[in-house]
């Protein structure tokens, strides 16, 4: 990454964003993955809809319910616990994405 703006982070993880070329890294957990701009939508949208549909499932405390695909060859497996905390970054970067673009 060149020249990074934070757009959020927590004890869990950080996002990340380069001001020249736009790639964002996500850094949650174990993994860093670096994503483009669709990409990183893509996720958010992933993230919101297992956030809303798996709020009635109720899985063992800790146990791994949820697989988020993040790119081709990287799929994210959490818990609810994780799926919120991740969800909440995502919703700050991009809520920070947001306001960046309307400065621009």
């Amino acid at each position: 990454m060149c020249n990074t703006q934070t757009l959020a982070r927590s004890a869990d993880g950080y996002i990340i964003r380069c001001t020249e070329c736009s790639r964002i890294q996500l850094a949650f957990g174990v993994v860093a993955v670096t994503l483009r701009p669709h990409q990183f939508q893509r996720l958010k949208e992933y993230a919101d809809m297992e956030q809303e549909y798996r709020s009635e499932v109720f899985p063992g405390p800790g146990q791994k319910c949820v697989s988020l695909p993040v790119n081709r060859t990287l799929t994210l497996c959490l818990t609810l616990a994780e799926l919120q905390s991740l969800t909440d970054l995502l919703d700050q970067a991009a809520g920070l994405i947001a306001v960046y673009e309307l400065l621009a």
